[in-house]
């Protein structure tokens, strides 16, 4: 995938309460590994998606209903209906190749909600979770801005003209440069199982920088999903145009099954089937750079909770027909039993006509 030298994203933390659970004797009967508890998504069924969500039509260069202001006057301004659409189809079609369900909403509150934070971003080009008030804006807009920017994804770009709803979620979720490697925290979000409402917000400024806000802050899904973790890359088929060799891994954990992980206790080792090329990933690993082996536990409340990130390195890409076995060892169930994790993941090209195109 080609990568902009131009665009940024920042996520944040949400901290979540965990209600403790007493201890429990530790049991010792080797257990079966564990799939992930998600549907597996076949090629056939990639290639349907893609072809249905993930080809915008909207017209980029005239994304807004009625224009944002990031200078005095302030003015939020709203998205065209068909702008959002196409940046709403992009994270349902991640969700989807994910296991999840893949049926959120954009709802008009956190679409304005998300506009309010997009101007107050562009106004000093102060990109930032907690950004500065500016002198001249009103208290009451300045709340609205830093309500939206502490709840969200928040994605910058300088430049051509370009989708950039769309391109924001490519980026949210490729999330593995050195300053969101350790967290992949906007992935994290888009992909927690409890997510059912979101935002979109869009604003310019005259430096030619424009930012965006994804309101993810949410967890109203009313109906629970049974799964154990979600995998990034997913079991089973998966397209190869969405991921790339320098692209973190991502296991997040369903903390109503699991106890908190230990750090130092957990590996993770990777299989590549053509060959048996094998990688043993641990602690030992930590040391966050552009490139090669990487592996870390984070416990904070990105999404639905701790997760477990991994990077292979020496890989220059990802080919189509690739298989790679994945093992996690060191977990706990809540129970106290030890628990494997296993799964594999097959890089597909989902349709040979060109459905899926190689970016």
């Amino acid at each position: 995938m080609n990568r902009s030298r131009y665009w940024f994203i920042a996520a944040l933390s949400m901290l979540l309460v965990w209600m403790p659970i007493p201890p429990a004797p530790s049991v010792n009967a080797a257990l079966p590994a564990l799939g992930t508890g998600l549907p597996a998504r076949t090629a056939q069924e990639i290639a349907a998606q893609w072809k249905k969500l993930m080809h915008p039509t909207a017209d980029f260069t005239s994304p807004y209903a009625s224009a944002p202001s990031a200078r005095h006057p302030y003015a939020p301004g709203s998205l065209k209906a068909e702008y959002i659409q196409d940046g709403l189809n992009a994270v349902n079609y991640y969700r989807f190749i994910s296991g999840l369900p893949y049926d959120l909403t954009a709802t008009a509150k956190m679409n304005k909600q998300a506009q309010y934070g997009s101007v107050l971003l562009a106004a000093e080009d102060d990109f930032s979770h907690t950004p500065a008030k500016p002198a001249n804006m009103s208290k009451s807009f300045y709340t609205a801005g830093y309500a939206s920017t502490t709840t969200a994804n928040i994605y910058a770009y300088y430049g051509k003209e370009e989708h950039i709803l769309s391109r924001a979620v490519d980026a949210y979720m490729e999330d593995s440069d050195i300053y969101n490697l350790s967290v992949v925290g906007h992935r994290r979000w888009i992909l927690n199982p409890r997510l059912q409402q979101i935002g979109f917000g869009q604003a310019s400024n005259d430096k030619r920088w424009t930012y965006s806000v994804l309101q993810v802050f949410d967890q109203s899904r009313a109906k629970p999903i049974a799964y154990n973790y979600v995998a990034y890359p997913a079991q089973g088929d998966f397209p190869i145009n969405r991921f790339g060799p320098n692209d973190a891994w991502s296991v997040s954990l369903n903390m109503d099954k699991f106890k908190a992980p230990v750090k130092s206790a957990v590996t993770v080792t990777l299989v590549r089937v053509k060959d048996k090329k094998t990688w043993k990933l641990s602690a030992k690993h930590g040391k966050v750079a552009e490139t090669g082996n990487y592996f870390n536990v984070e416990t904070n409340g990105y999404g639905s909770g701790t997760a477990i990130i991994f990077r292979p390195g020496g890989i220059a890409e990802y080919k189509e027909d690739d298989r790679y076995q994945v093992t996690i060892q060191g977990l706990r169930l809540k129970s106290g039993a030890a628990q494997k994790l296993a799964y594999t993941v097959h890089f597909v090209d989902a349709d040979k006509s060109g459905i899926i195109e190689t970016e």
